[in-house]
């Protein structure tokens, strides 16, 4: 699959940290600050502008992402969405690495097939950043030299006795924890774990209404559930949940503990994604 790449402008970079960098520091005054090496910018493919930008985008810091050798382990990140800013939908699915020669069962999808400039599953640092020899990023296993694939509707089984199987990478389960701000989760399967006193999840106030309708219609949103989540609000997303976050009036900030992450392999609705 390929889709023309977008590349945010010098200026709008700029911007973007230092929204960002604002937003941190206002969520998390304890915690330091964040260095521009620390923060990873999200466009998705779909901003070359500050104010593209500001419609769909993503903030993160990768606190870690930690993989044992039997596949368990955990990931933690600081996820920001700027005042009306759109976290595009999307899910995350068990991915399976075949031999190249392997049959491709029916059902399943080569991920170059599925997601954007897919070019395999990446290796990465304890802390989270993807290992690179001369910037050139090193993979596990890279897309050329073996079939990773997913099933196309995201939840069927590999069959039994697969020949060829050489790796399992089950879809990360996450739990989100609003810290500052707030916003609307669209999931129709999240589980609310926990919502403060007086705030209930399932009534989104009237100001995020409209922002809610307009990006229903101009972006790729499958799912109808909507929850609001503010300071304190913990909920809890399954592997393949498919989901889309969408930041309110003063923007939102929300910490993600996780199963192993693995962003390469995620599946978005909109197939002009780029990860």
């Amino acid at each position: 699959m390929t889709v023309e790449a977008k590349v945010l402008s010098e200026a709008a970079l700029k911007q973007a940290q230092q929204s960002y960098r604002t937003l941190y520091a206002a969520a998390l005054p304890g915690a330091g600050g964040i260095t521009p090496d620390r923060l990873e910018i999200a466009t998705f493919n779909c901003s070359e502008t500050f104010a593209e930008f500001q419609r769909i985008g993503l903030g993160l810091e990768t606190v870690v992402i930690y993989r044992a050798p039997d596949d368990t382990g955990h990931t933690g990140k600081v996820l920001m969405n700027l005042p009306g800013q759109l976290l595009l939908e999307h899910g995350h699915v068990d991915t399976f690495v075949l031999e190249k020669d392997a049959p491709l069962p029916n059902g399943f999808v080569r991920l170059a097939e599925l997601i954007n400039a897919f070019e395999g599953i990446l290796q990465y640092h304890g802390d989270g950043t993807p290992k690179r020899e001369n910037g050139t990023p090193q993979y596990i296993y890279r897309d050329a030299d073996y079939q990773i694939v997913q099933a196309e509707d995201g939840r069927a089984a590999l069959p039994d006795g697969q020949p060829g199987l050489v790796a399992v990478y089950p879809g990360k389960s996450e739990t989100f924890k609003a810290i500052y701000g707030d916003g609307i989760l669209f999931a129709d399967t999240a589980e609310v774990l926990y919502a403060p006193e007086g705030v209930d999840p399932h009534s989104i106030p009237g100001e995020l209404l409209p922002l809610a309708g307009k990006v229903r219609e101009q972006q790729a949103i499958t799912t109808q559930r909507m929850i609001y989540m503010t300071r304190g609000m913990n909920v809890l997303l399954s592997k393949n949940t498919r989901h889309a976050f969408l930041g309110g009036l003063s923007g939102c900030v929300y910490l993600e503990f996780s199963t192993p992450s693995m962003d390469e392999a995620d599946r978005f609705t909109d197939p002009r994604v780029i990860r």
